[in-house]
């Protein structure tokens, strides 16, 4: 399993390198070479994992995954498609093998921590049985109310122990999840943590993706991959410019191109929801430019771990 703040300033970054990507791709790509150190990464990322009997028994769906998109990045690269595309496919290649490998460390862990578990339990239970060997010894000579009360120490001092483990278990739970949160770059909200895309992902008045913009999403799957309890609803937003019916078409394109490509990376479709809300619910002035810009956005809100998403309230006035 995978953490919150930083996870919203990588994908912010993503975004805008994202823009930047897109701008070099319009502006020409030299040939394809015959080779790609990114998918070079990815086959040996893939391969290790596929090595590693931990991570082919642990993570099947991901090694799946990975094939899949090492296939089409290969592919992608042999039909001479742009670099940035074929290295998007093989990212995704290394993240799932990746993934895929770390799933099998952590059932490896989890086998490891069980055994111990028994173990303890059987050191335990040796413990315990020549204490109450002792136990009688000692009633003999003291008293059955002398053995009563070491029991009843010796298993509050147990409780004592168990709870302290618990509630570390918990805190290092916690802080995980924090720390996702920070990499994603989410803004805490009373619907639930707030991811905003600007319309850096496309190209003006057009609802389609910019080649490589998926790669902007990729912390967003990656989280939703670790939290599968979790759902999305993916709001688009414009500026007031244009009529209201062209505008609400143009918002809700856009949100549903975002939904396609989160499904295409793996997300299921029941764990997504798309809407647009056109000029509506601006967060800036459209009489500037600048607040213009800001209210041609996406916002991608995450549930909480129940998977429930509160409404929108109405616009005011």
């Amino acid at each position: 399993m995978k953490n919150y703040p930083d996870l919203l300033r990588s994908i912010a970054r993503n975004v805008f390198a994202g823009g930047v990507a897109c701008a070099a791709l319009a502006a020409g790509c030299a040939t394809i070479p015959e080779s790609n150190a990114m998918l070079e990464d990815a086959r040996a990322a893939y391969q290790a994992a596929l090595n590693d009997p931990a991570a082919v028994q642990a993570a099947a769906v991901s090694l799946d995954r990975a094939e899949n998109e090492l296939a089409r990045a290969e592919r992608l690269l042999d039909e001479g498609a742009d670099v940035e595309l074929v290295e998007h496919h093989a990212y995704l290649a290394r993240r799932h093998a990746e993934f895929a490998r770390e799933r099998g460390r952590l059932a490896v862990a989890e086998q490891k921590v069980a055994a111990a578990d028994a173990q303890r339990k059987e050191v335990l239970l040796e413990a315990r049985t020549r204490e109450a060997r002792s136990a009688e010894q000692r009633a003999e000579a003291r008293g059955l109310e002398a053995d009563a009360a070491l029991a009843t120490a010796e298993q509050s001092a147990q409780q004592a122990a168990a709870s302290e483990a618990r509630a570390e278990q918990l805190r290092a739970e916690a802080e995980q999840l924090q720390s996702q949160i920070r990499e994603l770059e989410a803004r805490p909200t009373p619907r639930g943590l707030v991811l905003t895309l600007g319309d850096v992902l496309f190209d003006t008045a057009e609802a389609e993706l910019k080649s490589g913009a998926e790669r902007s999403l990729d912390e967003l799957v990656t989280f939703l991959e670790e939290y599968p309890e979790r759902n999305v609803m993916i709001e688009g937003f414009t500026d007031s410019r244009g009529s209201e019916d062209y505008n609400l078409g143009l918002s809700e394109r856009r949100a549903r191109a975002v939904e396609s490509a989160l499904v295409s990376a793996g997300i299921g479709r029941g764990r997504i929801r798309a809407q647009g809300f056109g000029e509506a619910y601006p967060v800036a002035s459209n009489e500037t430019t600048a607040g213009q810009q800001l209210n041609r956005r996406v916002e991608i809100i995450i549930s909480d771990d129940s998977g429930q998403i509160p409404e929108r309230a109405p616009e005011a006035g």
